[in-house]
């Protein structure tokens, strides 16, 4: 007999909750990808708001190739169809969607041949075909994957994808681009006010905080200007998105940019800095990917990039070019990726959280072999689990991703930004306009809503979507959605500030991104993705922009009296 899949896991948190309140062993097991797992790691999320009276709850899932599959528990009057008996099948429909297209078959990627030192030139490497999973009966569609007969997990395999090769371009002169209001930053005075949206910058149309410089960097589908005079051989990238911030050579920088462009033209970038902050390369370093929303720094100063799709993956990128960029076990079967953390507390084991931006998503842990940390981490052995809430105040990790999803779809939905500090996993739901706080010690959390009030001038009242943090308590988010997209900040009391924030109607429905600092936290990066292009998500869409305090300070260092 199969038995539904809500239906069985509410008989698992029934269980759950009737041995938790005598205190007692648990006794409830179930088989999760061959393994036995106990009642406390199995653990159902369906249930009803408080005074709900209705037994009935009906749930969508993608499968198969683009197959929307609605599944209502509850009695029903229907006669099952062939498909439906036996699996609580209510109605099997086709749905196509723009933006969650499904293939058999995994995406190609890029790779670089390495080199010594940065080059706009990517080289070709052969191609490799991927591998794909086996086929799963019809009957069984329905049922958590670790319930399902005869069922073994595949093992991802990392393997190179071929890399389109790009031909070289005659450079050009011309002036690097000036921001309104730059000013030599001093250390004499402190001059930034963190919430106060005084300069604005009309050209721009936005308002930043007081004591603020602005300069456009870069434009989507223009050349980059560089400190000599000479210009990049590629234009900047199209749509961009998750970025951070690498230590170079010779104290200089490097901004490492995906682009989020479907079908296949999306891929990760490269801007370089001196030491003076002035730009001096760019190139591509892995392409032929699709959606590379967000991702997360490693302890072993590599970015890993995160496609946001039906099939997309995780890859691992040398922020240099030096090294080949590889898919990580990080995705599995595949998913809608968006942004990674990573615990570093043990320097031998390194523990990493990756968020998933769908409502049925799970929020895996994926916890390797100890031993020492290296770019090979990601490509070894290692525990994935999953985030499941008990309560309003607890969680836990589950073998069994299924349970996880059912979870998330009811507290959390479309996770978007992910950071880890001192021993504390935050996030953020972009449907439940919320930050979560998990002690991952005592396996506690807390909540707290982004869009309540900032102190000083500005609103944010959208989605939440990047977590970025500096080098000192400040938490920084970006915005998706609305007519103010901006920056903004938490501090660890609560408080929120806006740091800059759109008003042109150009910005009307973007959203910010790439938020990312200097390593000396004197330089911010952020970029608008859309940027007033006609067609959203095209070459031509997105800008750069670099912000720095006037007094030469960290952002997240002293600032201005905070009464308002």
């Amino acid at each position: 007999m199969i038995f539904h899949r809500y239906a069985f896991t509410a008989l698992l948190l029934s269980a759950h909750r009737a041995q938790h309140n005598a205190s007692a062993d648990p006794l409830v097991t179930a088989r999760c990808n061959g393994k036995v797992i106990k009642n406390q790691d199995i653990l159902a999320q369906r249930r009803l708001k408080p005074g709900s009276k209705s037994s009935k709850h009906t749930y969508d899932a993608t499968v198969g190739n683009g197959a929307i599959i609605t599944s209502t528990s509850g009695k029903s009057n229907k006669t099952p169809s062939t498909e439906d008996q036996g699996i609580g099948i209510t109605t099997i429909k086709s749905k196509a969607s723009k933006s969650t297209k499904t293939s058999s078959k995994a995406p190609k990627a890029g790779t670089l041949a390495p080199s010594s030192s940065p080059s706009g030139v990517p080289a070709t490497q052969p191609s490799v075909a991927p591998t794909e999973d086996g086929i799963i009966p019809n009957d069984e569609l329905l049922l958590p994957k670790c319930l399902r007969r005869n069922y073994v997990p595949p093992t991802p395999k990392p393997s190179p994808r071929p890399f389109a090769t790009l031909p070289p371009v005659k450079l050009d002169t011309a002036e690097p681009t000036t921001g309104e209001g730059s000013v030599p930053p001093t250390d004499e005075n402190v001059t930034f006010r963190r919430g106060d949206l005084s300069k604005n910058i009309r050209r721009l149309g936005i308002r930043v905080a007081r004591g603020m410089s602005v300069r456009v960097v870069a434009t989507a589908n223009e050349r980059i200007n560089f400190a000599n005079g000479d210009m990049s051989s590629l234009p900047f990238h199209g749509a961009p998105d998750g970025a951070a911030v690498f230590a170079w050579e010779d104290g200089g920088h490097v901004y490492v940019s995906n682009s989020d462009r479907q079908n296949k033209r999306g891929g990760v970038y490269a801007m370089y800095f001196d030491k003076q902050g002035d730009v001096v390369d760019y190139k591509m370093l892995l392409s032929d990917t699709t959606r590379n929303s967000s991702g997360g720094k490693t302890p072993f100063n590599t970015w890993l990039s995160c496609e946001e799709y039906a099939q997309g993956q995780c890859w691992q990128v040398d922020p240099e070019g030096r090294r080949n960029p590889e898919m990580t076990v990080l995705g599995g079967e595949g998913g809608n990726y968006e942004a990674v953390a990573c615990d570093d507390r043990n320097p031998l084991q390194p523990i990493f959280y990756v968020t998933e931006d769908f409502k049925f998503g799970a929020l895996r842990k994926f916890t390797p072999v100890e031993g020492l940390a290296s770019w090979d981490t990601l490509n070894g052995p290692g525990t994935t689990e999953y985030l499941v809430f008990l309560d309003d105040k607890t969680f836990t990790w589950s073998l069994c991703d299924d349970v996880a999803r059912t979870s998330q779809s009811i507290y959390f939905p479309n996770v978007e930004g992910i950071d880890f500090k001192d021993g504390v996993l935050y996030f953020v739901s972009k449907k439940k306009l919320m930050l979560y706080a998990l002690d991952l010690d005592n396996n506690t959390y807390t909540t707290s809503p982004t869009n309540g009030g900032l102190l000083g001038s500005g609103e944010f009242k959208n989605s939440p979507d990047q977590l970025i943090r500096n080098e000192g308590d400040f938490l920084y988010f970006t915005e998706d959605g609305g007519k103010t997209p901006g920056v903004y900040a938490v501090d660890s009391s609560g408080q929120r500030f806006a740091i800059f924030e759109a008003y042109g109607k150009q910005y009307f429905g973007d959203e910010t991104t790439g938020l990312a600092f200097s390593p000396d936290g004197t330089k911010m990066y952020a970029c608008f993705q859309d940027c007033g292009c006609e067609v959203s998500g095209e070459g031509d869409c997105g800008c750069m922009l670099e912000f720095e305090r006037l007094d030469g300070r960290s952002f997240d260092g002293e600032t201005l009296n905070l009464r308002f």
